[in-house]
């Protein structure tokens, strides 16, 4: 049997950080360090800050703006400076505790939901494994069939993905505001559900097993190395057995720095409205109506 993995007190850590930085800072400076999503505290700006006399500074701004990638860091010699490498570690720790990280069963129930399970019977096995979390389990679809009523309008389906910091911090904002979004438009919907180590094309076959007229999956994205907590939302009309990725449609970066999760429910319920208005979804949408 494996030992449990060893676990970050997250709070006690940040205490011992905030203790630190008022011997360092003073408690008034202390108490106004920002904290970002992930619950860490922030690096020292790095970007635009290490690079000496930029060649056009009035570009400087813009460029910075324009995205959050790893640029106008400047370099001593021939290595980056320590805050650019400790903001890089730190995106990387952050991106596999985000991989590696499980979703909060308390969230599940405290927000309505049940929760079922792929083929995957583990975290290691998920990640080697793709096929796996894209099958439910055999208890999964007995489960499924006393749940949730034959032929629903819509399926409304939660996995942990590949980030399941993103399922923790957001689900709750993102649900809340979901399902007023979609009783304003008219569109019933079955109980959600939430089904442990999956991926995105379990919705297909729990699409078809309902009989149910669309699904939505609610999934973590795949971590980068900027943010590790974004959802992604995915949507499918009526999916056949040989669906894919083509026939059904995405929208992502939901997090409070991308799309934030209460505007991005209302976005996915104006979508669902209209492939359901439409009878399609996908590629297909962009030819003529029948």
């Amino acid at each position: 049997m494996k030992p449990d993995r060893p676990t970050v007190d997250r709070a006690r850590v940040e205490a011992l950080v905030r203790e630190a930085l008022k011997r360092e800072l003073g408690p008034d400076r202390a108490a106004t360090r920002e904290i970002e999503s992930a619950g860490a505290l922030l690096i020292p700006p790095d970007r635009g800050v290490n690079i000496g006399e930029p060649y056009d500074p009035r570009v400087m701004p813009a460029i910075l703006t324009s995205t959050p990638a790893r640029v106008a860091v400047g370099r001593v010699g021939p290595r980056y400076h320590t805050n650019t490498m400790l903001r890089f570690r730190a995106d990387h720790a952050a991106a596999k505790d985000a991989v590696m990280s499980e979703v909060d069963p308390a969230l599940i129930t405290g927000l309505g939901m049940f929760e079922v399970a792929s083929r995957a019977p583990d975290k290691p096995t998920f990640l080697q494994r793709p096929d796996l979390g894209r099958a439910l389990s055999d208890e999964a679809r007995a489960e499924l069939g006393k749940r949730i009523p034959r032929a629903p309008t819509l399926a409304i389906i939660y996995g942990d993905g590949l980030s399941a910091a993103a399922i923790n911090q957001h689900l709750g904002e993102f649900h809340g505001a979901l399902v007023p979004a979609l009783a304003a438009r008219g569109i019933a919907h079955a109980q959600a559900f939430f089904v442990r180590r999956s991926r995105v094309k379990v919705m297909d076959e729990i699409a078809r097993l309902l009989g149910a007229q669309a699904a939505l999956f609610v999934c973590g994205e795949r971590p980068g190395l900027g943010f590790a907590d974004s959802l992604s939302a995915y949507y499918i009309y009526q999916p056949a057995a040989g669906a894919t990725d083509a026939d059904r449609e995405v929208i992502s970066n939901i997090n409070p720095r991308g799309r934030p999760p209460a505007d991005a429910a209302g976005d996915v319920a104006s979508a669902v409205e209209r492939i359901l208005r439409e009878k399609k979804s996908g590629v297909v949408l962009a030819g003529p109506s029948t």
